[in-house]
């Protein structure tokens, strides 16, 4: 089954889009087959801010995987090739799964990565009390969902160390994506003794860390703008890491980080709105999509009653979706910094494994993002009516990102010249608390987004069960709930079944207008043409810089 991005465009995603550049601040050699200076150390720009280095607390993994290897890892053309687990065996049907860690693996302090390793780091994430946010990513491996609802120990999860080199895995069920899933940092190993050493403490500096992938932390708090990558000693890959320093910078705004481009204090920038537009014509311009949708969604248990019959009517969810003009948002508003949507799943994600057909196109998702001002007033009445009230008033909560600015003035332009009786007041915040409130359930309507955490549309599907700590509108739907349940977790031979089974779950949360979808990120950067070697995932860990490196 087919569940990659078309390849040609990943080639040019991965190794052509997205090669990140590097300074000439470190040392410099010169090659033996080369007389091009090879540069040592790296300053780039970043998406997100790191707010923990502890895995099974992380809320993401944008830059995961230069810290953590997990037992696999995706390589140029998106296949799981061997990282920490030089070998995968796959008996008993598809339901166990044997892994042979590499000797001689090396946590950065010098502690020995073993089999145990695994087991303590999976048990500690499902673990009730560590309130992971990715324990449904285990879901499948047996007992996992038991474990992290604390109806079980976990010492019950379905893996097991026979010996210090060879890891067992149980599945309940066969995952036509498992080998995928496990290129993902929360399966990474964890150092018991670490951890335990420093309790609460741990993840929170470079001090009480220690790391399992090609680089370590060398500057770091959980506030930072900036922090340092430094090549690790010990990777049991260490000879083809070439870069041995990597400065980050986290700007406040995209102005900030072009500025700083532009005075050569960096070699890569990401670049958004009307500044694509300023560089169209430069070769140092790379763009390409990614795996990531941003939507609008409303508190389904919102503290005010009123307000929550509001947002549980469905004709009132609809009405304010047929508003919304998508391409305006796409080519307009964000300059052609996105691309429109045709549902929930992004569009170069996964084939039909019958037809090849992108999972964006065979989704029934043309109402859903539809522009209609007609039938939008038709059903605001008719919700209206149906609540009971004339007149409807909300907080829209964003983080005060320039993106997240622009669509949501639009948004209220729109909404409240067609919507009579609408108002919708804008509070943006600082990405962190806008965070914050998100998964405390303390908004009332919100801008909000998801990436894939694997090239397969049951990533975007799993979140919106109910239960799921990714679930923020708290929405419940049962027969939702059990086709992405026998999606996750049908045998590979039904593949054709496994993928009508999660259409046929999307356009369940298309025709309740759940989320609204409102545009796909199209991601643009600038880079210097000396930088090669960076892989940059469309789904996942969005950056990896195991192979970069800089050469003038």
């Amino acid at each position: 089954m087919n569940y990659s991005i078309k390849d040609n465009l990943f080639t040019i995603i991965t190794v052509l889009l997205l090669p990140l550049t590097l300074s000439a601040c470190g040392k410099q050699s010169t090659s033996s087959q080369s007389k091009a200076k090879i540069q040592t150390t790296a300053k780039l720009s970043a998406n997100y801010p790191i707010t923990t280095l502890d895995i099974s607390t992380a809320r993401g993994f944008d830059q995961a995987s230069n810290l953590n290897d997990s037992l696999l890892y995706l390589n140029s053309k998106k296949e799981p090739v061997p990282a920490l687990a030089e070998k995968v065996t796959v008996a008993n049907s598809g339901k166990t799964y044997t892994f042979r860690i590499r000797r001689g693996a090396q946590f950065s302090n010098g502690d020995p990565i073993t089999a145990q390793s695994f087991v303590y780091s999976w048990r500690r994430t499902l673990n009730p009390q560590t309130k992971s946010l990715h324990t449904y990513l285990f879901e499948g491996i047996t007992n996992a969902q038991a474990v992290s609802s604390g109806k079980m120990d976990p010492s019950a999860l379905g893996v097991k160390a026979l010996d210090d080199h060879t890891l067992q895995v149980r599945l309940d069920y066969p995952i036509a994506y498992f080998k995928k899933l496990l290129t993902y940092s929360v399966f990474a190993p964890q150092d018991r003794k670490i951890v335990e050493k420093y309790g609460k403490s741990y993840g929170q500096s470079k001090q009480t860390t220690v790391f399992s992938g090609p680089y370590v932390i060398e500057k770091w708090s959980p506030e930072a703008h900036n922090w340092i990558f430094k090549k690790n000693p010990r990777y049991w890959d260490r000879q083809v890491v070439r870069t041995k320093r990597i400065e980050m910078y986290l700007a406040s705004d995209p102005q900030t980080s072009l500025m700083m481009y532009q005075s050569k204090k960096l070699d890569f920038t990401i670049i958004k709105g009307d500044q694509v537009t300023q560089y169209a014509q430069s070769k140092e311009l790379y763009r390409g999509p990614y795996s990531y949708m941003n939507y609008l969604e409303y508190n389904q248990k919102v503290a005010d009653p009123q307000l929550r019959r509001v947002f549980q009517n469905r004709n009132l969810r609809r009405a304010i979706s047929l508003t919304i003009n998508r391409r305006q948002i796409a080519q307009k508003i964000l300059d052609g910094s996105a691309l429109v949507p045709s549902g929930l799943v992004t569009r170069y994600l996964a084939n039909n494994p019958r037809t090849q057909k992108d999972f964006a196109d065979d989704q029934a998702g043309s109402q859903s993002v539809a522009h209609d001002i007609t039938l939008a007033r038709k059903l605001w009445r008719r919700g209206l009516q149906e609540v009971g009230t004339q007149k409807v008033a909300f907080t829209l909560t964003l983080s005060d990102d320039s993106n997240n600015k622009k669509v949501a003035e639009y948004l209220k332009y729109v909404t409240e010249k067609n919507l009579s009786g609408l108002k919708i007041t804008l509070q943006p915040v600082p990405s962190n608390l806008a965070y914050q409130r998100s998964v405390t359930h303390n908004y009332e309507a919100e801008l909000a987004g998801r990436g894939a955490d694997i090239a397969d549309p049951i990533a975007f599907l799993q979140p919106l069960m109910t239960n799921n700590p990714l679930n923020r509108n708290q929405w419940s739907n049962r027969k939702y709930d059990q086709l992405v349940r026998e999606a996750s977790y049908t045998n590979n031979q039904d593949q054709n079944i496994r993928w009508q089974k999660m259409l046929a779950a999307e356009k369940i949360l298309l025709d309740q207008q759940i989320v609204t979808p409102l545009y796909q990120n199209y991601n643009s950067y600038l880079k210097r043409p000396y930088v090669h070697g960076i892989t940059h995932n469309t789904t996942g860990p969005q950056w990896n810089y195991k192979y970069l490196y800089l050469k003038k």
